[in-house]
């Protein structure tokens, strides 16, 4: 088991696409549960389904993904992936198909990659 995340290339919180989909999720999944942040790249965003909570020892806020089951977060993926959204990155919903049949991880994001940092994550408030 491990959270549900998107990946989506090539797009910024100015697309009324993305707006309505981060709303949808919103609906779905509930308030203060869908985090965003801008990608690595600087060229896309990074969708994360999780609580906020207050970690014991030092007080410092960390998310923590809602659990479920691969075959779920694929189901979630594949209506992201196609039309009307057409959001999910393609590349990573094929290797992630892979990964799953062999048992490893799925839904990664990196924080960091090719050098670059991506952004801190937000919460999402409905835009409607």
């Amino acid at each position: 088991m491990s959270g549900l995340t998107f990946d989506w290339d090539d797009t910024d919180l100015e697309n009324p696409v993305v707006v309505k989909a981060l709303n949808y999720l919103e609906d779905e999944f509930g308030w203060g549960k869908v985090w965003v942040r801008i990608s690595s790249s600087g060229g896309g965003l990074h969708v994360l389904i999780a609580d906020m909570k207050i970690a014991d020892m030092d007080m410092t806020q960390v998310l923590i993904p809602d659990e479920m089951d691969t075959e779920t977060q694929f189901q979630w993926r594949k209506v992201f992936s196609e039309e009307p959204w057409s959001l999910e990155c393609r590349g990573r919903f094929i290797s992630d198909s892979a990964r799953a049949k062999t048992g490893f991880t799925t839904s990664r994001i990196f924080g960091v990659k090719n050098g670059q940092q991506a952004g801190p994550w937000k919460m999402w408030r409905s835009v409607r």
